[in-house]
C-alpha cells in the first residue's frame, strides 16, 4: 500500500511527533477518532503557554510489528486515566520516536502561534477535518487583522458567526462601505488598532513567538568559522525548498551523499532547477532540531534514490538561520559545472565524479562549442599530458577523440586545423545524441521578483486535509 492508498485496521498508522515524543494511532474507527480528537485538541491550545512544542510533524506508518499495536490508542486503553482528552497530554500517552522507522509518509511542521501554521497544518492532513474554533479562531482572525489582511466582505456579508468580535468590527466595516483615499486608510487604521487592542486586553498572556535572535550574516570564505554538532546545520536549497542536516558525523555524511547525487544529476531533467545554493545555519533554540536528517530518522519515506521525497523538503523561512550562503548557477552549460566541480564546502571539493556523467557531458559540450582551452584540452584529448599530469583523467571519449586531437596540434596555424577542429565538434555532437539524447537543456537564471503588494484575503481556516 501507499500514503496514496493507505492501510487501515492495524496494518497501518498516522502518528503526532512533537518534541515531547509520538503519539500513536491505530486507523481502526476508534483510533482513527482518537487521532481527529488529538489534532483537534493540539489545535484547540496553539496559543496556550504550556503547548510549547518546536515542532509537529504529521506521519503515516505501515508496519505488522506486534509492538506498534501495544503502543497506539493508549487513551482508549486507559480511559478512566486519559478520557474525557484534556491538555497536557499526560506522559503515558507518548511513546518513543522508534517506531517512526517504518513511516512512509511525513509532514513536517513548526509549532509557531501564527496563522499561516494554522494553515500549513490543516492543509497536509488528508482525510481529516481538523476544526479551527475557539480562542484559536479569534486569536488567529485577529492577528490577521492587524497583519492588513481584510474581511470587510466577509463581514459584511454574515459569514463569520463564530467569530465572537464580530459586532465591533461590523460599525467600522461598514463606514469604510464607499470610501476611498485617505478616509478608507484612517479606517482601515482604525479596525487594525481594534484588533490589536483586544489582543492585549483579551489574550495578554497567549504563546509568542519565539524572539531568537539571528546571528550576524557572514560572507565570504570562513570555512574555519563553522562548528559541528547540536544547532549547526548544513542545507542544500533548491526551487523545491530546502533540504536540512546536522553537522553531526551523520548529518555531514548524509549532506555529502545528498549533494554528490545532485551534482552526478546536473543534467538530468529531473533536476529542472533554477536554484541550487548551499547555507551554513546555526540556531541554538532547538527549533531546527526535528527538521534535519530526515532521510536517516525515516528511511522508508524515500523510496526511489533521486530526487529527493518532497516531504523531505522544508519551508524555505528556515534560512533566516543562516550564516553563510554560497550561490551557484544551475544552469545546464558546462560554465555552471566547472563552477560546482571547482568550488569547495568544509575544506574539501564539492564530490563531483570525475568520471561521472555531468563530467563527461560538459567536456562532450566544451568540444561540440569549441569553448575549452585549447592548447591543455587539446593535450589532454591527445594524450599528451602537462608535465606528467593527466588534465582529463576521467574523460571516458578520450580513445575516441585522441587521433584528431593529435592532429589538431600537429596542424595549429594551418588551414587544416579548422577542419580537424570542425571533425571534433561533430564527433562531440555525435556521442552527445547517441549516449545522452534526454539531457536537461539549458535554461535562463532564475530572476527572484518580488511579489507586489496586494490586498490579502481571508484563509480558509478550515483544514481539509496527510
Amino acid at each position: 500500500m501507499s500514503v496514496e492508498n493507505p492501510k487501515n485496521g492495524y496494518d497501518g498508522y498516522n502518528a503526532i511527533e512533537t518534541d515531547k515524543g509520538v503519539l500513536l494511532f491505530s486507523r481502526t474507527k476508534g483510533g482513527s477518532r482518537l487521532f481527529h480528537d488529538c489534532m483537534a485538541l493540539f489545535m484547540d491550545n496553539l496559543y496556550n503557554p504550556l503547548c510549547n512544542n518546536t515542532y509537529f510533524n504529521i506521519h503515516y506508518i505501515e508496519s505488522d510489528n506486534p509492538s506498534l499495536r501495544e503502543k497506539c490508542d493508549i487513551p482508549l486503553k486507559f480511559p478512566d486515566k486519559h478520557l474525557p482528552l484534556q491538555f497536557p497530554l499526560k506522559d503515558e500517552c507518548f511513546t518513543d520516536t522508534g517506531v517512526l522507522q517504518d513511516s512512509i509518509g511525513i509532514k513536517i511542521n513548526g509549532w509557531e502561534p501564527n496563522p499561516e501554521q494554522i494553515q500549513r497544518i490543516t492543509n497536509h492532513v488528508d482525510g481529516v477535518h481538523i476544526p479551527v474554533r475557539g480562542d484559536t479562531f479569534h486569536i488567529s482572525t485577529l492577528q490577521e487583522i492587524v497583519d492588513g489582511i481584510s474581511y470587510n466582505r466577509v463581514l459584511l456579508n454574515g459569514a463569520m458567526p463564530d467569530f465572537k468580535y464580530e459586532k465591533e468590527f461590523l460599525e467600522l466595516v461598514k463606514k469604510m462601505e464607499g470610501c476611498s483615499g485617505a478616509t478608507a486608510n484612517k479606517l482601515m487604521q482604525d479596525i487594525k488598532e481594534l484588533a490589536s487592542g483586544i489582543l492585549k486586553r483579551d489574550y495578554p498572556d497567549i504563546r509568542k513567538e519565539a524572539a531568537i535572535p539571528l546571528k550576524e550574516r557572514r560572507y565570504g570564505e570562513y570555512d574555519h568559522l563553522r562548528k559541528d554538532g547540536p544547532g549547526c546545520y548544513n542545507a542544500i536549497e533548491t526551487d523545491n525548498g530546502v533540504l536540512l542536516f546536522s553537522r553531526t558525523a551523520e548529518g555531514k555524511e548524509l549532506f555529502q551523499k545528498n549533494l554528490e547525487t545532485y551534482l552526478d544529476n546536473f543534467y538530468n531533467p529531473v533536476c529542472d532547477h533554477t536554484i541550487f545554493n548551499l547555507h551554513y545555519l546555526e540556531c541554538d533554540s532547538g527549533v531546527l532540531r526535528g527538521m534535519s536528517d530526515l532521510a536517516i530518522r525515516f528511511p522508508m519515506v524515500q523510496q526511489a534514490g533521486f530526487p529527493p521525497d518532497r516531504s523531505f523538503f522544508l519551508d524555505k523561512s528556515v534560512l533566516q538561520y543562516s550564516l553563510q550562503e554560497a550561490k551557484f548557477s544551475w544552469n545546464a552549460e558546462p560554465y555552471a559545472a566547472d563552477g560546482l566541480i571547482n568550488n569547495i564546502w568544509d575544506g574539501k571539493h564539492l564530490p563531483v565524479k570525475l568520471d561521472g556523467d555531468t563530467c563527461n557531458i560538459s567536456v562532450l559540450k566544451e568540444i561540440a562549442s569549441m569553448e575549452f582551452y585549447y592548447f591543455t584540452s587539446l593535450s589532454g584529448l591527445a594524450g599528451h599530458g602537462i608535465l606528467g599530469i593527466d588534465q582529463m583523467p576521467g574523460f571516458r571519449y578520450k580513445d575516441d577523440f585522441r587521433e584528431l586531437a593529435g592532429k589538431a596540434l600537429d596542424f595549429s596555424g594551418h588551414i587544416h586545423e579548422y577542419k580537424v577542429l570542425g571533425a571534433m565538434r561533430d564527433k562531440a555532437n555525435e556521442i552527445l545524441k547517441r549516449d545522452y539524447p534526454d539531457i536537461r537543456k539549458s535554461n535562463m537564471p532564475s530572476v527572484e521578483n518580488k511579489k507586489p503588494v496586494v490586498h490579502k484575503p481571508p484563509q480558509n481556516k478550515k483544514g481539509r486535509g496527510l
